[in-house]
């Protein structure tokens, strides 16, 4: 069976991006250069979908473009990514843990000073009423 070729905007709207997404991720090396038909317009098959559905999935998951083109460039028959891939998974995870505590830190002291404020405008306006 000989699937359907795919237009970039096509392709954008199966993978939930802009075509300007598209472009850029060819231009940097996320995505290989398309065909291209007799009147210049791009043409992707379905390797290309499933390598936007890899990068916006990764991108999900904390991955930098970096990080993500070089995963990319580690698939491929002969090629070990596990080692490579699961180190980055882990300093993401990692940078996120803490990302995490800083903002729990940063919603306590929040709360805080929010209780703090809601207290103080009370009393104002009882001493306003008593006056």
């Amino acid at each position: 069976m000989n699937e359907k070729p795919l237009l970039i905007g096509r392709l954008a709207k199966l993978s939930g991006v802009r075509p300007d997404t598209i472009r850029f991720y060819e231009r940097n090396g996320l995505l290989p250069k398309p065909s291209r038909t007799a009147s210049g317009y791009r043409v992707y098959d379905a390797a290309a979908l499933n390598q936007m559905r890899f990068i916006r999935k990764a991108q999900s998951l904390g991955f930098s473009l970096d990080e993500i083109k070089r995963i990319m460039s580690l698939r491929g028959p002969g090629k070990e990514t596990c080692r490579c891939v699961v180190s980055m998974a882990e300093a993401t995870l990692s940078e996120t843990e803490t990302k995490l505590k800083e903002m729990q830190r940063f919603r306590e002291a929040l709360a805080r000073h929010l209780g703090r404020w809601k207290r103080n405008s009370r009393s104002r306006q009882i001493r306003r009423r008593v006056a």
